[in-house]
């Protein structure tokens, strides 16, 4: 006797659905790392325009030791700068006029550093 079998049985339609929805969790799971991948590279971005902006202003001259933009928080460093501690080592410039290097960090309202710029600059 040979039975006709048309449509699917239930354990083939249980099957079927558990490999749907292990495929909408990793689906899942790929766009929420692919959104937060983003939202990182887009707070990063911003606090490097911020410490971009703060190394400007120091170079104009102001003497703003830190300030706070948004939910950044951004601080500046100045310290002087050894161009190699002994004179030939460094630049020749520096023999000239006394360098200083400025550091601006930058960090989140959580106090998790997010960008961090050197410069140095001739000191006034």
């Amino acid at each position: 006797m040979i039975r006709n079998e048309q449509g699917f049985s239930l354990v083939e339609a249980l099957v079927a659905l558990a490999i749907v929805a292990a495929l909408a969790g990793a689906l899942a799971e790929t766009l929420g790392a692919h959104a937060r991948t983003r939202g990182a590279m887009a707070a990063r971005r911003q606090a490097l325009m911020v410490a971009q902006s703060a190394l400007a202003r120091v170079e104009a001259g102001d003497p703003a030791e830190g300030g706070q933009w948004g939910d950044l928080t951004w601080h500046v460093a100045r310290e002087p700068y050894d161009a190699g501690g002994s004179p030939g080592a460094g630049n020749t410039f520096a023999m000239a006029a006394p360098l200083e290097q400025v550091s601006v960090a930058v960090e989140d309202a959580a106090h998790r550093p997010l960008v961090m710029l050197r410069s140095v600059r001739v000191m006034r």
